[in-house]
């Protein structure tokens, strides 16, 4: 599905831009600009998408989730761009960590085991953003690192291949399942090595 792919880029994109904001290599505003931008984009991809799904129940489930995606850069932009507080994206974050938890026990009951695993991914990425923002735990180190591998494993590279693809393909499927091991692996070397979950950033 183009435009879906073409949606899923600009927010990996976007993804890797916080990522870097957070190693401090990208200014706040600057990332934030483009969050927004991406935001708007895939609002409008959605809201495209769940009319042309004219009611079906399975279409309309699985577009409606790209809003989860677009109102978190909304969110994330505007709380940037203005300097905001971060603790409502991090709360939000919760819910959409739940939400992501939700869809990726639907793919994996229907056999899309690809699609179960990415959702698990983000599943851990929001709740990264929870942990760090909402509660206000210093795993910016660690959360930086999720966001820049998932923003290439699941979104950026996904979509560069289903635009000149499609990721139906078995050769695919087997190399980006030996990636998602090689990343559940690096993600937990970062978090014995980081050790992330310390006391409360102090104010």
């Amino acid at each position: 599905m183009t435009v879906g792919n073409i949606s899923l880029l600009f927010g990996g994109v976007a993804l890797f831009l916080n990522s870097l904001s957070l190693f401090g290599k990208v200014d706040l505003k600057s990332a934030g600009v483009f969050s927004l931008l991406t935001g708007l984009l895939q609002t409008f991809v959605a809201t495209l998408l769940v009319i042309g799904a004219a009611g079906d129940p399975i279409l309309t489930f699985g577009y409606a989730s790209i809003y989860l995606f677009a109102f978190t850069y909304l969110y994330v932009g505007i709380t940037f761009i203005f300097g905001l507080d971060g603790s409502g994206v991090g709360w939000f974050s919760l819910f959409v960590a739940i939400a992501a938890f939700f869809y990726a026990g639907v793919s994996f009951s229907a056999g899309d085991w690809m699609s179960g695993t990415t959702w698990l991914f983000w599943t851990l990425l929001w709740s990264m953003f929870f942990i760090g923002m909402g509660l206000n735990r210093n795993v910016d180190a660690l959360t930086a690192r999720v966001a820049l591998v998932l923003s290439w494993l699941t979104l950026i590279v996904p979509a560069l291949v289903g635009l000149r693809f499609g990721t139906a393909g078995s050769s695919y499927q087997l190399l980006w399942s030996a990636a998602a091991i090689v990343t559940v692996l690096y993600f937990v070397y970062s978090a014995l090595k980081l050790s992330p979950l310390r006391r409360p950033v102090q104010s």
